[in-house]
């Protein structure tokens, strides 16, 4: 005899897994903040230079936090509380992490394309039409409390094909993200620490939010009861931003690496040299009497700070370099070995 999934007693024992699956839930997500907390403490004492894309990151882990712990108290309530009300903080939540999640890697997509216009205004209006699809998901949620069960019990999920269609839209938005990103590092000829992290982590954040929300979109098609239907939601928001912040903190972490390479005692103070964060280092090495060698270096892509294109020249005192300029600073004549391609902007050091 099939099992009848609308029986009060299949949704009560529903409601009972759902609710310890979501309490293993808050543990994964309160692991993942402190374990990382060491990031976040480094932004606020200011340790590390200011991006706004540092919001999202932080709007992303508070929503987490709040999703999770909405949903916790919702089901594992032992008194009367405002089940709405709570359904709501959770269903907020959920979108607006869910979206700065993906926002997360479409400004990150968009660095890696140098800023691309046709790139980022056809992944802005991907982006909007997420945004659109989540809004619509809001006055379907509707949840009461059950004093029997000692519980908000969900009366209401949206329909069927607006399940359905929230999760197939995000996972298409995540194939597209990880294509872009894939044809861009594969095709271009920088060979970097850097690239290859981006490489890796796209594949990893792929696949782990492709199969999240894949779960949670078999479980919206199925529609076996307003339990069933959202049982793997939370599970999808919490793989989600921390996929996403973790790329976030991968590519910052190993930036700062790059920086902090720049700033040993041989590479900067001589003769007030100074160098730019976009266009990398500039180490300088003797090799003979009174003769410097000036070695253009390229920091990688900064994740919604990449300004310039890496045709970009850096700029040492009054002479601009694309890659090797060797500089007498004994009185003699200087010999250009700057590619064709590079500027003076001055007259010498």
């Amino acid at each position: 005899m099939a099992k009848n999934w609308l029986d009060t007693a299949v949704i009560t024992q529903n409601s009972k897994v759902y609710a310890a699956f979501v309490l293993v839930l808050c543990g994964m997500a309160v692991w993942d903040v402190l374990s990382t907390l060491y990031f976040d403490i480094s932004i606020v004492r200011g340790k590390r230079p200011w991006r706004w894309p540092m919001v999202l990151y932080f709007i992303c882990r508070i929503c987490m936090l709040l999703h999770i712990f909405a949903m916790a108290v919702n089901l594992n309530a032992i008194s009367e509380i405002p089940c709405q009300e709570v359904t709501w903080i959770s269903k907020i939540a959920d979108a607006i992490g869910t979206c700065c999640s993906s926002l997360i890697l479409v400004l990150r997509t968009r660095a890696v394309w140098h800023r691309n216009i046709k790139i980022s205004v056809g992944l802005g209006l991907l982006f909007l039409g997420q945004i659109a699809m989540w809004v619509q998901t809001f006055r379907y949620s509707k949840a009461q409390w059950n004093a029997q069960r000692n519980v908000c019990a969900v009366i209401s999920t949206a329909p069927r094909p607006l399940l359905v269609a929230v999760f197939a839209y995000t996972m298409a938005l995540d194939l597209i993200i990880l294509l872009l990103c894939t044809w861009m590092l594969s095709t271009s000829r920088r060979s970097s620490t850097l690239a290859n992290l981006l490489w890796r982590d796209g594949i990893g954040y792929f696949c782990a939010v492709f199969g999240a929300n894949l779960v949670q979109m078999i479980m919206a098609a199925l529609a076996l009861n307003p339990v069933m239907n959202i049982i793997a939601l939370p599970f999808a928001l919490v793989i989600s931003v921390m996929a996403s912040t973790t790329v976030f903190r991968n590519v910052f972490i190993k930036h700062d690496a790059f920086s902090a390479e720049s700033t040993g005692p041989g590479t900067s103070g001589s003769r007030g040299i100074s160098h730019s964060a976009d266009t990398g280092p500039l180490n300088f090495n003797r090799f003979g009497p009174g003769r410097f060698q000036s070695a253009h270096r390229t920091n990688d892509i900064q994740l919604g700070d990449y300004n310039k294109s890496h045709h970009d020249v850096g700029h040492v005192g009054a002479i601009s370099v694309t890659r090797v300029v060797d500089i007498d600073v004994s009185g003699g004549p200087i010999e250009d070995t700057t590619p064709p391609y590079a500027e003076k902007s001055g007259t010498g050091l």
